[in-house]
Order: structure tokens, then sequence, then C-alpha cells
């Protein structure tokens, strides 16, 4: 019955709807007249299939042959007929097989038959999928085993541009690994490719330093997919590439993948704003009463210790639901910035809280109980307003938060500011102290929003690389650069 795949199942529909014999036959299996005695499946290195037939009629055996139009031309000896009606149908964006059968008397001498045409548009949504793709800086590369006329043609067709590489130019000896690479990472896509040119592909970008996801559905697919950094197995794939990858997509289409990079860069947003504020918390917090017990041999009480952790936990856990911005470009952890930010961060705050306990004390000449009440709406209210500003890497209002992610913030801190005002579990400082207090905080917190901005806007590796000349760093920071005068090129 043939191969169990699209091209296949099409060319038996359109044989038995044309032909009257392929109608009335008995057997679906076999073609009234002739019998198969041989048959070599579509070998993706030699890109042909062929077979070994008998005509029962008079017992001769010939042998059939299908397969690419390039591959078949050339079994024949050439036919600049059949080349020239390639490459027609090919500026057309339609695919061509070739067929071609031996002569009588002559298992190893063929003649070309003629052409089989296909039209194998892309999916409908490869397009829109390419664009949102090259929005959040994922650039995406075409591989093919159609001739370069067509991929080129297919690649106009869905947005790409037509820098397409003939997949012989991966393995030309002549050219060296460097320049290969380059210009493979400079490729829009390649055709006339085999499994081996889509592994070479990988290889090649993975040692440019890229982080390389590769689509596929078949077995010739599996090695390319197995080396990838993301190996992503296309609905309806085979045993093979399922095994080999590390994603399956369940729905049909491509489009699910831009699905994946927005919720994978959602996660990481999150997780990253956890950090940098969970970290800055914990720097302000330790500096802060280790230095106090120093200087003034203060304490808060541990109830106050726990309901300033409870509350800010609390409140934090409702990051996992924050409208979290998706950044334009892949995202890596930067844990240098990242510390260093919360340093800068948590030292600030420090200083906010030594300024509150020496101007209660000193100016206002409160009572230790007092000032404790102080400090304790104090330090519960300003690292935490500042988790407004951790969760972006710009200013806090070009994302707003969800609303439940503000009520669960705001709703501590109110609470934290009625019991100071009140006096529940610590002497009251009154309305005056409370709503001076919040106010300060969240002042601070723009003011701490600022210097974010300002540390996330000049931070780069150059800058690190100064601040910390190690040979490796310069060494990077010397490659980089040449990679950028090479792009500009």
């Amino acid at each position: 019955p043939g191969a169990n795949d699209p091209i296949e199942t099409a060319i038996r529909f359109a044989a038995e709807s044309d032909l009257q014999i392929l109608q009335s036959r008995p057997n679906k299996h076999e073609v009234p007249g002739y019998k198969v005695t041989g048959f070599v499946p579509f070998n993706p290195n030699t890109k042909m299939s062929n077979a070994t037939v008998i005509d029962n009629s008079s017992n001769e055996v010939f042998r059939v042959a299908k397969g690419a139009p390039q591959v078949i031309i050339k079994l024949v000896g050439g036919n600049d007929d059949a080349v020239h009606a390639v490459n027609s149908l090919a500026a057309r964006g339609l695919r061509a097989l070739g067929i071609a059968r031996t002569v009588p008397g002559d298992l190893e001498t063929y003649d070309l038959v003629g052409m089989i045409t296909l039209l194998d548009p892309p999916r409908p949504d490869s397009a829109e999928t390419i664009r949102r793709c090259r929005e959040y800086g994922v650039e995406v590369k075409m591989i093919t085993g159609d001739q370069l006329i067509i991929a080129k043609e297919v690649a106009q067709r869905l947005g790409m541009n037509r820098v397409i590489l003939d997949a012989g130019y991966l393995v030309d000896p002549e050219k060296s690994d460097e320049e290969v690479t380059k210009n493979c990472e400079r490729a829009d896509g390649f055709a006339q490719v085999i499994p081996e040119h889509k592994y070479r592909v990988v290889e090649l970008l993975q040692k440019r330093g890229l982080l390389v996801g590769m689509t596929g559905d078949g077995v010739n697919d599996a090695p390319a997919l197995k080396k990838a950094n993301v190996g992503i197995a296309v609905h309806g794939c085979t045993d093979a590439a399922r095994s080999a990858a590390d994603i399956v997509l369940l729905a049909p289409g491509l489009s699910t993948i831009v699905d994946g990079i927005t919720t994978s860069r959602a996660i990481f947003q999150r997780m990253r704003s956890y950090a940098l504020y969970r970290i800055t918390s914990t720097v302000h917090f330790l500096m802060f009463f280790f230095f106090i017990t120093l200087i003034e041999d203060w304490t808060m009480r541990a109830i106050l210790l726990i309901l300033i952790a409870l509350l800010n936990d609390g409140a934090t856990l409702v990051i996992s639901v924050d409208n979290a911005k998706i950044s334009e470009r892949p995202d890596k952890w930067r844990l240098g910035q990242l510390i260093t930010l919360s340093i800068v961060l948590g030292t600030l705050l420090t200083g906010a809280s030594f300024a509150h306990f020496y101007i209660a004390k000193e100016v206002f000449h409160m009572s230790l109980e007092e000032i404790e009440t102080i400090m304790y709406l104090h330090i519960s209210s300003c690292p935490h307003f500042v988790i407004f500003s951790t969760r972006l890497s710009g200013y806090f209002w070009e994302n707003i938060p969800s609303p439940i992610f503000i009520i669960a913030v705001l709703g501590t801190q109110v609470f934290a500011m009625l019991i100071s005002i009140y006096g529940l579990l610590t002497p009251a400082i009154g309305w005056a102290w409370g709503i001076s207090i919040i106010s300060i905080s969240l002042g601070y917190f723009v003011f701490l929003d600022f210097v974010k901005v300002m540390l996330f806007r000049y931070w780069s590796f150059e800058l690190t690389a100064k601040l910390w000349p190690s040979k490796s760093r310069k060494n990077k920071l010397l490659n980089r650069k040449a990679d950028a005068i090479t792009k500009a090129k």
C-alpha cells in the first residue's frame, strides 16, 4: 500500500481517482497485471525509493524509481527539458517528484517517465508564528529537503529573507569551519538537506554560543532534535522524534511554540522579581539589625519580627499571579547584576531605617516603646513597597500589576498601619505618625525605582569587565566586539 505519509497518500489517491484499473481492483495492495518483488523505501541520503516489478503478461522484470527531481534527472543521465520544467514549477512554489523506469532488458539504465507536481504549502499559522518569534528576539531558520529555488519561494511567502544556502555548503571541504559557521548564522534557511545536514546546522550554531531550538516530526529529525538545546517534536510526530525531543506539541501547528516562549519568560520574570525582592529585603534586615544592635543595643520584640515576616511572605506569594511583562529578548540569569542591585537597594533601605530611628529618638524624643512601633511600621512597609519596583527592569508604571497583587501588598500594609496607629500589639503612635511613615515609604520606593532603572540601564558586560578585569572577561569582551563589527559589515 505504500508509505503512510501525506505525499504518498496524495499520490495514491490521485492515481485511484483517475485510473479505472485501480478503482476496480479486488486487492488494494496490488496493481492488476503486475507484481512487486522488491521495494526499497525512501532513503533521505539518496533522496529516492525504488521497486522491482514483474509484468505478469510478459514476465518482463523492470525497476521503477521515484524521488527528488535532481536525483532522478541525474539517474537518467540528464534531461534539459526536465530541468527547465522543475525550475519553472519551483518558481511558482510547486514541488516535483521525478519518476523513472529501466529500459527493457537492462535493469541499470533508466528512462525518465515524467514528473509528479505537488502543492505543499506551509501551515496557515507558520507566517504568523515566525513573525511573533522575531518580535520576541528568536531568529527562525528554515531547513528543508526541497530544491533551493522552492526554499526561496516558500521563505518569501513566510515573510522571511531569501538568503538560503544549499546544504552542500555545510560540508564543503574548501571552506573553513569558521567561515561556514558565520554564513550559517547569517543564513535564513538551508535547502536540499539530509539528516546529517540538520545535525550539522545545530552543531555550528551552538559553536557560536547560541541556544538552538529544533522542530521536527520524523525519524530523520531525531539526531538534530537530540543535539539541540531544546528539541521540539510537533503534533503527529513519529516515536523516534518524540523520544529524542525535550518538548512534544499536542496541538497541530507551530503557534504553540510562541505560547511556550511567552509562558517561560513570564515565569522567569516572576522568579527574578521574587529573587531580587527577597535578597534586597534580607540585606536590609540583616544590615540594620546587626548595626543597630551593636551601636544602640536596641532590639525589636520577637512577636513584631514574626508579624513582619508573615505579612511580607503572605503578600509575596501573589507574585505567581502577577501581570509579568514579557521581555522582547531572551532572558538569562545575570547573578552579578542581581546581587549588586540587591546590595545597593538593601543599603539604601538600611539608611532610611537609621534615619527613621534617629529622627524619632533625637528630634522628636520619642520613647523606646514608641520607637519600636515606628520602626515596626517602617520595616514592614518600606521594603515591602519595593516589590512594585523589583517586578520590572523598567519604571514601575510601565506595566500595571494585577488587581490581586495590588490588594495583597497594600492590604498587608494597611493592616500593619492600623496595628501601629491603634496599638494592638505595641504602643500606639497615632494617625499622624502612621500616615507619615506610609507616605515616606511610598515616596522612597519611587526613589529606589529610579536607582534600579539607572543600574539596569548602565549595567553591561563591558562594565563588569572594567570593574573586575579578569583574563576570561577581557577575552570574551574582545570576541563580542569582533562579532559586533562582523555583523555590522
